[in-house]
C-alpha cells in the first residue's frame, strides 16, 4: 500500500463525512528529501493565487517516486488550476519526472478512499511528461460495473460465485486466503468483500480490522461463513462488516442483500 493512503486518508474522510470538496493532486517525481519537501512546502505557500488561502496537506511516496497534495474544499476547477503551479514548480526544479493526475471529491468519484487509491494505481502507467491528466474513474459517468472481490479458502464457493457475479455483470476478484484477499483488496479497491470468517493466513476478522485500517468506508463488507453463534455476528459488525449470511445460502438472497449494499 502507498504511504499515500494512510496519511491523506483521514483527511479525504473527514471532508467525505462533511459533505466537503477536497482536491488530490499526484505527481510522478525524482527522490525527494525531507528537505526538499519542506522547500516545496514553503515555496507553494497556501495561497490559491486568486489571494484565497488553501489548506493543504504534502505527501511522499518513496517507493513509488509519488508526489501527492490534497487541497481541502477544492472542486476540479480549482484543482486543475492549482495543478498547473504545481507542475511549473517541479519542472523548474527539474523534480518532474512524468504526468500529474488530478481530482476532486465526489466530483470524480462516489467514494474518497476509492478515487485515492485508483488515482495511485492509475499513476502506474504515467501520461506524457509534464501533462496533467484529469482521474476520470467515475462509475456512474462511465457506467462501470461495480466490483466484488470475493475471498474464501473454498475453491468450490468462489467459482460457483464468480460465475454468478461475472453473468450478473458485476468484475470479480477472487482471494483464497485472507493474506491474498488484503492484496487483491489494495489492488482493485472493490466496491464490496465478500468473506469468509475462517481463512488462511489472516482470519476475517484480521482482514477486516486491516480493511479498517485503511478506509472505514471505502469499501463495503458482508461475512459468508458457516459460523452461526451470536457473538461473531456481533463481532463481525462491531469490526465493520455491513452484512451477514450463513451457509448455506441462496444465491438469489446474496445477490439482492449485494445489490441493496452496492447499488
Amino acid at each position: 500500500m502507498s504511504n499515500l493512503v494512510p496519511v491523506f486518508y483521514e483527511h479525504l474522510s473527514k471532508m467525505e463525512e462533511k459533505q466537503l470538496a477536497c482536491g488530490v493532486i499526484l505527481a510522478a517525481c525524482k527522490t525527494l528529501t525531507k528537505e526538499s519537501m519542506e522547500l516545496i512546502k514553503q515555496d507553494l505557500g497556501t495561497s490559491s493565487g486568486d489571494g484565497s488561502e488553501i489548506a493543504l496537506h504534502y505527501a511522499y511516496d518513496k517507493n513509488k517516486q509519488l508526489f501527492g497534495i490534497l487541497l481541502e474544499g477544492q472542486k476540479l476547477s480549482s484543482t486543475h488550476f492549482y495543478a498547473l503551479r504545481v507542475k511549473d514548480y517541479l519542472q523548474e526544479h527539474k523534480l518532474l519526472a512524468g504526468s500529474l493526475l488530478i481530482a476532486s471529491f465526489p466530483e470524480s468519484s462516489r467514494s474518497s478512499g476509492q478515487m485515492l487509491m485508483r488515482m495511485i494505481q492509475e499513476m502506474r502507467e504515467p501520461g506524457a511528461h509534464g501533462e496533467i491528466q484529469i482521474y476520470e474513474h467515475n462509475p456512474a459517468q462511465k457506467e462501470e460495473p461495480a466490483s466484488i472481490l470475493l475471498v474464501n479458502h473454498d475453491e468450490t464457493v468462489n467459482e460457483f460465485l464468480s460465475i454468478y457475479f461475472q453473468r450478473k455483470g458485476y468484475l470479480v476478484t477472487v482471494a483464497n486466503d485472507g493474506m491474498d484477499g488484503m492484496e487483491k483488496y489494495q489492488e482493485v479497491a472493490p466496491d464490496l468483500v465478500i468473506t469468509d470468517l475462517n481463512l488462511p493466513i489472516l482470519n476475517g476478522y484480521q482482514l477486516m480490522e486491516k480493511i479498517k485500517h485503511i478506509s472505514a468506508s471505502m469499501s463495503k463488507i458482508m461475512v459468508l461463513t458457516d459460523k452461526r453463534l451470536e457473538e461473531d455476528v456481533q463481532k463481525s459488525f462491531a469490526m465493520g462488516a455491513s452484512d451477514y449470511i450463513t451457509k448455506p445460502f441462496s444465491p438469489v438472497e446474496l445477490e439482492a442483500r449485494v445489490k441493496r449494499l452496492i447499488s
